[in-house]
This record gives structure tokens, C-alpha cells and sequence, in this order.
């Protein structure tokens, strides 16, 4: 019988919350088996690190499986076919391999951010990225990677610093944005057509390997941060520019999260903006993991006027709005004025708000 994966939320990586989750599925599969409907929860895992508990179904469809989770009364992020049964060990903070794979999430991802005009936004993360340069301390002659560049800023400030750069990006538009900056400029910047989780060099090829708002947004965060550290050399630099999940982005995104569900086996981007995760995710590959926080503020003529430009241009927005219909769009729009509301702290007019951002750094062992 086919399996399926129910992603649960658990707050502070409760145990005690996850085997209630367990337990309410596990009497809701066995009052549907009862009533003739063949489905049953096998086991469940819980993952601390991700504050999630996954629930392990034979059905013989997802919607099966969704009818079951509502009787459990049970409020899932994702449910998915399950690509591996994860090993018998219930509640041990086993991880697993969820869903359809990477690469169809990739594609996925690779359109939203294919869609809208990214370069109409793109100029909110300057200086965020010009402080992960400066705060890592890219020099002259240091060879430099840029993972999912964009359209080119970090690439571009460790350019003029005359290190030896090159960045990838797995959207050709934005790099061809990228390579008219840097031909504007005069600086020479190898741009490359690449994902983050299948970085085209060898192991140890840079002093530092940098991201700024681009690889949170991998669609497989732990083979992309493994692939950060492969090509790192022993002794450089991995540095990692995030929104929070506390800072407005952060309240952004879940507002698109909760209007228009993202594809299953998506991973949170805002766990990059905490250090324990990046931490978590480096693994043994590094040593002297740090972070610190800061903000990058945003002028508008007033909140209306932000949510406008995002949805018209920004990927994630502007995609979550075209798969709603009017009334969806319509509420869509009124959350992220609200949102954006609650972080204005201009006076007499405007919205003027503080983005938080987190770098975090560690050292190639």
C-alpha cells in the first residue's frame, strides 16, 4: 500500500505534544479501518532541530490520508508521498527523506523565482550584502563565491575589494542582470548558471564562500550547506546573510505560507536566519560558528504602496497571489498591509520599518 508523509508543526520541539499528535492519528486511522477504509499511521518521528513531527501513513491516497489528519484534528503543514519509510525508531530526532524529489522542488522554486521582475526589489538587500562582505573580511586576491547570487551584490562588493569572485545563480535572467552590473562597473566577475546544492568546482576551491538572501532558499538545505563547506578550503570562510523568522521577511513569508500552501518537501528558508540551524546544517564540517543580527530599513510612501511593488515583482508573493482567485487575492493583500502595518514606525505618514537579517560565520575545519 502506498505511504505518505504528514508534516505537523511542534512548538519548542515538545515530545510530549508530538505523541499526543501520534496518538490522535493513530485512533483516527483505526476508525476509518474500522469503517472499511484502509488507513493506518505506522509511526511517527519527531525532529527537534525543525520543531516538527513527522507521521508516518499507509493509504491508499492522500486524500484518505487528508480526511484522517481531520479527524485527528490535527493542523499539517504538507502531505506527501513518501519517497523512503524512515527507520523504526519513533521519537529519536531521526531525519528522513520527505516527498517528491529535489530537483522537482528545485524547478518549482527556480520558477517562483523566475516570475515578477526580482530587479525591482533586488536593491532592498545592498546593504545587507555589502555588511556580509565587510563582516567576513574579503581581501584582495581571495578567491570568492557567491552561492545563488541574484543579480550580483555580494559578488559584486567582494569585486571591489579585488578578490577573484564568481557567483551562480540557477536564474539565467537575473545573471545576465548580474553581468551588466559588473561589466558597468569594470569588474570582472566569472557568473555562472548553477544551483546551490550542485556547486561545478572542486573541493577547497575558495578562501570564502558567501550568501546573501539566496541560499535559505535552497530546495534542499542540508545538501546545500554541505556543498557550501565541500568547497570551502580548511581554514576559510562560510558566510550566510538570512532573514529571521522573527523579522518582517520572516512575517512575509508565512503570510505567503498560509495563503497559498508551498510545494510539499519545502523547507523553512527562515531556519538559515537562526544560528543553531546553520549550526546544525554545517555539522562537523566547520568549527567557530557565530552570528549576529542586524537590520536594513525600508522607506515607502506607505504600506499599500510596498505590498503593490511586492506583489507585481517579488517571486514569492507574486506567485502565492496567482494561485489564488479574486477573494484569496483580495485577503492576501489586506494581511500583508496588516503586516507591514504592524512593523511602521514612520510618524505623520509613509512606512518606514527595519528589516532584521542574521550572519552567521563559521571556519572550514
Amino acid at each position: 500500500m502506498p505511504e505518505f508523509l504528514v508534516e505537523l508543526y511542534v512548538a519548542h520541539d515538545d515530545g510530549s505534544a508530538a505523541r499526543q499528535h501520534a496518538d490522535r492519528a493513530e485512533r483516527a486511522g483505526a476508525e476509518m479501518a474500522r469503517e472499511g477504509r484502509p488507513v493506518r499511521c505506522v509511526r511517527s518521528i519527531l525532529v527537534p532541530q525543525d520543531e516538527t513531527c513527522f507521521l508516518l501513513y499507509e493509504a491508499p491516497s492522500a486524500d484518505a490520508v487528508e480526511e484522517a489528519v481531520r479527524r485527528a484534528g490535527l493542523r499539517h503543514e504538507h502531505i506527501s508521498a513518501a519517497s523512503s519509510a524512515p527507520p523504526h525508531n519513533p521519537m529519536k530526532g531521526t531525519t528522513m527523506s520527505i516527498t517528491a524529489s529535489y530537483t522537482e522542488l528545485r524547478d518549482k522554486q527556480q520558477k517562483v523565482w523566475s516570475s515578477g521582475d526580482y530587479n525591482k526589489v533586488a536593491a532592498i538587500t545592498v546593504p545587507l550584502s555589502e555588511h556580509l562582505v565587510d563582516h567576513i573580511g574579503v581581501h584582495q586576491g581571495a578567491r570568492v563565491l557567491d552561492v545563488a547570487t541574484g543579480t550580483g551584490h555580494a559578488a559584486l562588493a567582494a569585486a571591489r575589494r579585488s578578490a577573484v569572485v564568481t557567483g551562480i545563480d540557477y536564474v539565467p535572467a537575473l545573471l545576465d542582470i548580474a553581468r551588466r552590473r559588473a561589466s558597468a562597473e569594470d569588474l570582472e566577475v566569472d557568473f555562472t548558471a548553477a544551483d546551490a546544492e550542485n556547486l561545478p568546482y572542486a573541493d577547497g576551491s575558495f578562501d570564502f564562500v558567501l550568501s546573501a538572501i539566496g541560499v535559505m532558499f535552497a530546495a534542499d538545505h542540508r545538501r546545500a550547506a554541505q556543498e557550501l563547506a565541500r568547497v570551502t578550503r580548511p581554514g576559510g570562510r562560510i558566510g550566510v546573510a538570512s532573514w529571521t523568522p522573527e523579522g518582517f521577511i520572516g512575517g512575509l513569508l508565512g503570510t505567503v505560507g498560509r495563503h497559498a500552501a508551498p510545494p510539499p518537501g519545502a523547507e523553512p528558508p527562515t531556519r538559515w536566519g537562526v544560528e543553531s540551524a546553520v549550526a546544525d546544517l554545517l555539522g562537523d564540517d566547520v568549527v567557530d560558528v557565530e552570528s549576529v543580527t542586524a537590520t536594513v530599513t525600508q522607506r515607502f510612501a506607505d504600506a499599500d504602496a510596498f505590498v503593490d511593488l511586492f506583489l507585481t515583482y517579488y517571486g514569492p508573493t507574486y506567485a502565492a497571489a496567482g494561485r489564488l482567485d479574486d477573494e484569496g487575492r483580495a485577503a492576501f493583500r489586506a494581511d500583508l498591509v496588516a503586516l507591514a502595518n504592524s512593523f511602521n514606525r514612520a510618524e505623520g505618514g509613509g512606512f518606514v520599518a527595519d528589516w532584521e537579517y542574521r550572519i552567521v560565520t563559521a571556519t572550514r575545519r
